[in-house]
């Protein structure tokens, strides 16, 4: 890695941008500082510049800017460019002690362990997948909750759970999904031992999240079941013992006291396998998945009906993205991706990318499904009521983060996968190139019918030490698959994990 390069580069781009502004048919300069901020959070995304050095690369051009227009002399090569440039190009000493600017902060791409307590690294999680409804009613409002899988780490426990509520009087006003409306503080929990727990959401911005339901106290390891009863009705009970293997739901129910939870008799088939990208190509494959499900809800006319203007805002600076981490040294001139980027701007129609290499016809299979799934000129009939499968399954670490799935949902807003992170969970900060780089993984997800899904982080409940987030599935399901393979992808490795579904709905 050359962090002097990377440095250099980015004082040279700042100089450019400098002697244009300057120029007679200067362009605005809001461009400009915003393509040496994009290049800038590119090199400190991978490591290869220190974010204080960047901020400070990107203040002197800002205030080079302001006194040019407090003079000004268009002529390039007047005493006060020279002046200009020369302060731009000269390294000055960084007080390595200051806090690093909020604009450049954030996890990297560079593949650095986290640093855990070790003692939290020792605890025995458990993670079951539930899979039952439980009804209830309080007064005119009725509904069920539905438990996808549990969830116990060194944090506490909780359910990851969906909901359906039903009230004659708001249901025009709040939908089906209200979580507010239900009377978690009446529901009663009880263990095998005969303790008692309560019920706790956890409110949030969105309706539908976050869905987590905490459970309080948590309850010892060593305990077989929880009896979940909502008021006046007869309790369902939960089978905490976790199925073999990488456990998932598929398998004929185990009966409880009034209910039947999905237990994991067909273990997950996971593999893993060496990807070994350097930290400059992750970040490019990063920054094409976020080109590809940039605007959130894609218009079912086609991918090329979504405003141009979103996707050509997050292409703009490839080109020099690209350029940047190849002086960095995190990117070789040889490597593949940079033309797999180029090909899928063609495929959109963006130009102005400025990615030199011509493109490939090289391109992954889920992109290539993306792409093909927004492109067809019909809309796809939906088949899929709202409903939910169990999910429980821990996959190999990459990169130092260990991603357990928890559920799989669909509602009339769309589909999602519930994950928990361990390992590197400080705040999410997306920074100017749109990513979040402290959840630097791909996520991919493959029905049964064949067809592939973004797992975008769309929400996200920061604990200690573990973050529950959900991850939007652009395009959503269409059809309840009946297994479904999970691909995620880090810099040295990818899993693929296939896991049978047994899908539950609320009546």
């Amino acid at each position: 890695m050359d962090r002097e390069g990377a440095e250099t580069y980015l004082r040279l781009l700042a100089e450019a941008a400098m002697r244009g502004s300057l120029a007679p048919a200067a362009e605005p300069l809001v461009p400009n500082a915003s393509r040496i901020m994009v290049v800038g959070h590119a090199l400190t995304a991978v490591g290869a510049l220190d974010p204080v050095t960047a901020e400070e690369i990107l203040t002197d051009f800002r205030l080079a800017v302001s006194v040019r227009q407090l003079h000004r002399e268009p002529d390039p090569g007047s005493g006060q460019t020279v002046a200009v440039a020369r302060w731009l190009s000269q390294g000055r000493a960084v007080p390595r002690g200051k806090p690093r600017p909020a604009q450049f902060s954030g996890a990297q791409f560079s593949g650095a362990e986290p640093s855990g307590d070790d003692a939290d690294q020792d605890r025995a999680d458990r993670f079951v997948p539930v899979g039952l409804t439980v009804p209830f009613r309080a007064g005119a409002i009725s509904g069920e909750l539905c438990l996808m899988s549990f969830a116990q780490t060194g944090t506490g426990a909780r359910f990851i759970a969906a909901w359906a509520v039903r009230t004659p009087s708001l249901e025009a006003q709040l939908g089906l999904q209200h979580p507010g409306l239900i009377p978690f503080d009446e529901f009663t929990v009880t263990d095998d031992r005969g303790a008692r727990y309560q019920l706790d959401h956890t409110p949030g911005r969105d309706l539908e999240w976050p869905n987590l339901i905490s459970l309080r106290p948590a309850p010892p390891e060593s305990i077989r079941w929880l009896d979940v009863a909502a008021p006046y009705r007869q309790a369902i009970r939960v089978d905490l013992r976790p199925p073999g293997g990488y456990g998932g739901a598929g398998s004929p129910p185990v009966r409880g006291v009034t209910g039947g939870s999905p237990r994991g008799g067909d273990a997950a088939q996971v593999s893993v396998s060496d990807t070994k990208l350097s930290p400059g190509e992750h970040l490019l494959v990063m920054l094409a998945e976020r080109l590809l499900t940039g605007t959130p809800e894609f218009p079912r006319g086609g991918l090329l009906a979504a405003p141009a203007g979103s996707r050509r805002a997050v292409a703009a600076g490839f080109g020099d993205i690209v350029a940047a981490l190849e002086a960095a040294g995190v990117l070789s001139p040889l490597s593949p991706v940079p033309a797999r980027l180029a090909t899928l701007c063609a495929s959109l129609g963006l130009d102005g990318h400025g990615i030199a290499v011509p493109p490939t016809l090289d391109l992954p299979e889920p992109w290539l499904s993306l792409l093909a799934h927004y492109q067809r000129r019909k809309p796809e009939p939906t088949q899929m009521r709202a409903g939910y499968a169990a999910l429980a399954a821990t996959l190999p670490e990459l990169d130092g983060l260990r991603l357990t799935l928890l559920g799989l949902q669909h509602t009339q807003r769309g589909s999602a996968l519930h994950v928990l992170v361990q390992g590197r969970t400080p705040e999410p900060c997306p920074g100017p190139l749109d990513l979040d780089v402290n959840f630097p993984l791909s996520v991919w997800l493959r029905d049964s019918g064949g067809r592939w899904h973004a797992a975008r982080p769309d929400r996200c409940y920061q604990g200690d030490r573990e973050s529950a987030i959900r991850l939007r599935l652009v395009p959503p399901l269409t059809r309840p698959a009946e297994w479904v393979e999970v691909l995620a992808g880090g810099r040295s490795a990818e899993v693929r994990a296939t896991l049978p579904l047994l899908w539950r709905y609320p009546s």
